[in-house]
């Protein structure tokens, strides 16, 4: 399957990003790194590679949100249920990924996926009658995670609490196909340890707006 074929256009994204950032005290998905933002980090791959639209749910930073991801091409959908939990935000995003073949759910926390993971995820998808993509590292799941919309849309839209898709792939184990990714998978910003371990790595970290 190439990128740019019609199949591919009907897989949308949605980009979590309505969580309160508790552990840390400020917005993470603002903080800058090497002078983008988290959150901007983590939309980009999805953008890049044109496979649909990008829905980033956002909660009551939006409007920091939404700064960071000037000039792409994403919708922006805001969650009024966001103390619900993550299930509240994929149930936010479901009237505009309706009728599509196939989601990517994603965190806006997660910001060093590749472009060439999604690639594999999508050429992966429906192969041995496996329904739902989810990369693993280390032998923990991770991100984003690739899912047929038809068959589980009923189950999505009665998610409840924080657990976000984890209810569907416990559910549905049978249909579900693990791909071996890389630490990124599993790396996000949750507390001042992870941002510590940013700059050991040589990036340039700075407390974005909100």
């Amino acid at each position: 399957m190439t990128i740019g074929s019609d199949n591919m256009k009907t897989i949308h994204t949605v980009v979590l990003a309505a969580g309160a950032s508790k552990r840390l005290g400020f917005n993470k998905l603002t903080v800058k790194v090497d002078g983008e933002a988290i959150v901007r980090r983590a939309v980009i791959p999805f953008v890049e590679v044109s496979l649909g639209e990008v829905i980033v749910v956002t909660g009551s930073d939006m409007p920091d949100v939404a700064e960071a991801l000037e000039g792409l091409p994403v919708r922006i959908v805001y969650n009024r249920d966001r103390i619900k939990g993550m299930s509240s935000s994929i149930r936010a995003a479901l009237p505009f990924i309706a009728g599509a073949k196939a989601v990517f759910i994603h965190l806006g926390d997660k910001p060093f996926i590749k472009k060439e993971m999604l690639h594999v995820m999508v050429d992966r998808l429906g192969l041995g009658g496996k329904r739902i993509v989810v990369p693993v590292f280390g032998g923990l799941k991770g991100h984003p995670v690739l899912i047929d919309m038809a068959p589980y849309e009923a189950d999505m839209e009665g998610l409840t609490g924080d657990r976000g898709l984890r209810e569907v792939i416990e559910k549905h184990g049978s249909d579900v196909l693990f791909i071996e990714g890389d630490e990124d998978v599993l790396f996000d910003i949750d507390t001042l340890e992870d941002i510590d371990i940013l700059r050991e790595r040589g990036y340039k970290v700075e407390k974005g707006e909100g």
